[in-house]
């Protein structure tokens, strides 16, 4: 009972053997086996599996246009995902705090001209010892916060392109040229943003790829859309990494926030061979390369497949190479001298 275990062993123990020490086959022990090849051909680059791609905007390249009041009403006149020009009017807010900061910002306009006057003549009687230096720099003092106050309204209201104050309404553009965003809200309270500008440069493609391909990705594909990589995030996330396309395209026609089915192309030095010429030994994946009159077994890395293809890896160049695509198993049985 224990001889039939034994032989076994001994059988797989020599066939390993045979496999490990002598990798070729000669032509004349195939028989009248049909052995065919084809041409290997070398790669540069290839198609990865799908991914999700979101369509997103790179972050910190938007202008965000905040409220400085609470406005009881806002009527958008342009829509999400439109394209405005700068200074064109995007937006008209109402209501009686709207009128309150227009007032505000009148009287603060001719409190700063009077004390700007009143600063350029204490400045000419201190220059001239006629004013005492505590009393200049309480003048200077209260120049400047009233500068400041003004200047903070004044960007504000640099946006004010009309005033309605019938309606105590206040009509806004746009501060840059670009694809503007908003969310409708409820309520629009102080610091809430208005809406967001955001050129059309910035509005990327984003996918998270795995860490050992990112490296090399190209390009990310999407319908009829293809735009090259620009660059990876240093920081990764678990196995993936973040990497950005370059900017949309005109036929890239996607809207923020849209999320797709991507197909990655990654850079490489490979080989592209038919997947019938592939065979497995203990794990490891080989092809029979025709060598004259010899079939050499060289083992070989599956990095892809497509269709009825493999991309693959190896350790030796596989330039100008023919590898066998027919009888693969039964070559494969005359190497570990199983005969056919």
């Amino acid at each position: 009972m224990k001889i039939f275990p034994f032989l076994f062993l001994s059988s797989t123990f020599i066939c390993y053997s045979a496999f490990s020490q002598n990798m070729s086959v000669s032509a004349d022990k195939v028989g009248e086996l049909s052995l065919q090849t084809s041409a290997i051909e070398s790669v540069s680059s290839y198609t990865g599996k799908d991914v999700m791609a979101t369509v997103a905007i790179l972050p910190g390249q938007s202008y965000i246009f905040k409220s400085p009041i609470n406005v009881q009403r806002i009527e958008y006149l342009k829509g999400v995902g439109d394209t405005v020009e700068i200074n064109e009017a995007f937006a008209i807010i109402q209501g009686p705090e709207v009128h309150h900061f227009y007032k505000t910002y009148q009287m603060t306009k001719v409190l700063f001209a009077q004390t700007q006057t009143l600063f350029n003549n204490s400045k000419n009687l201190y220059q001239r010892k006629s004013l005492s230096e505590q009393a200049w720099l309480d003048i200077s003092n209260q120049y400047n916060d009233i500068k400041m106050e003004f200047d903070e309204l004044n960007h504000f209201f640099d946006l004010v392109i009309s005033v309605d104050e019938s309606s105590d309404a206040l009509t806004l553009a746009a501060p840059m040229a670009g694809i503007i965003q908003y969310n409708l809200p409820s309520a629009l309270d102080v610091a809430t943003t208005i809406a967001s500008f955001t050129p059309p440069q910035a509005i990327r493609l984003r996918v998270n790829l795995p860490i050992n391909k990112t490296q090399n990705v190209l390009s990310i594909s999407s319908d009829y859309c293809q735009l090259a990589i620009d660059f990876t995030e240093n920081a990764n996330t678990a196995f993936y990494q973040t990497s950005w396309t370059k900017a949309l395209t005109n036929d890239c026609a996607f809207v923020v926030g849209q999320i797709l089915s991507a197909t990655p192309e990654y850079q490489t030095n490979a080989y592209k061979i038919k997947q019938s010429s592939v065979f497995n030994w203990e794990g490891d994946n080989y092809i029979f390369i025709q060598e004259q009159q010899n079939y050499m077994a060289v083992k070989v890395l599956l990095i892809a497949s497509h269709a009825d293809s493999y991309v693959v890896k190896s350790p030796v160049s596989l330039i100008n190479k023919n590898v066998l695509v027919s009888s693969v198993s039964a070559m494969q049985g005359i190497l570990l001298g199983l005969g056919i």
